[in-house]
């Protein structure tokens, strides 16, 4: 009597068949498209989420028959080349299209001159290194016109720049690592 009972509720569970879907990358400019195969499955029965590191997470769960079902799990490292803000996906015939567009290039910048150069004098002779007797140095000259930049206002202002910044980057990041985002799925 007890295998009976016990062979019913095992006839209850469900079994799961997993599977790896065909997947193809379509590399296109300024975006690049994960193309899943997913035939048998409908818009309501995937899942795509972005963690909060990065990791790209696609399930999809469908009914083969009562007890039957079909179930896979891709993942995907996103780099930091893509705008993980701005993936989208769209399912359509049996495709699931991942759209991760690429984040646009940052035009370099000439590089500032450094502090030292600006606060160096140009033609002052009492300051130069190749001064005869080498008696005289120019530290104690620079440091009298760096406690001035210091002193100065503008200098305050950029350092209050500076510390709105660092407050803000700060606060991106904590929202970055501990959010995570979900991709929403669109449909002809």
């Amino acid at each position: 009597m007890d295998s009976k009972v016990g062979g019913t509720q095992l006839q209850k569970l469900l079994s799961y068949d997993e599977f790896e879907p065909l997947c193809t990358w379509q590399r296109e400019d300024g975006q690049d498209v994960l193309v899943l195969h997913l035939p048998e499955f409908k818009k309501d029965q995937l899942r795509i989420q972005i963690s909060n590191t990065g990791i790209l997470k696609i399930t999809g769960e469908n009914v083969v028959d009562g007890k039957r079902r079909n179930r896979f799990l891709k993942e995907i490292k996103v780099t930091k080349d893509y705008d993980s803000n701005n993936i989208h996906a769209k399912f359509s015939q049996g495709r699931l299209r991942v759209t991760m567009p690429k984040k646009a290039p940052t035009p370099t910048t000439m590089e500032s001159p450094s502090a030292a150069a600006m606060i160096l004098p140009q033609d002052n002779q009492n300051d130069t290194i190749a001064n005869t007797n080498r008696k005289t140095s120019i530290i104690p000259n620079i440091r009298a016109r760096v406690g001035k930049v210091v002193k100065s206002k503008e200098f305050s202002a950029a350092m209050v720049n500076v510390g709105f910044v660092v407050v803000a980057a700060f606060s991106i990041y904590v929202a970055y690592n501990f959010w995570t985002s979900y991709v929403r799925v669109d449909e002809d």
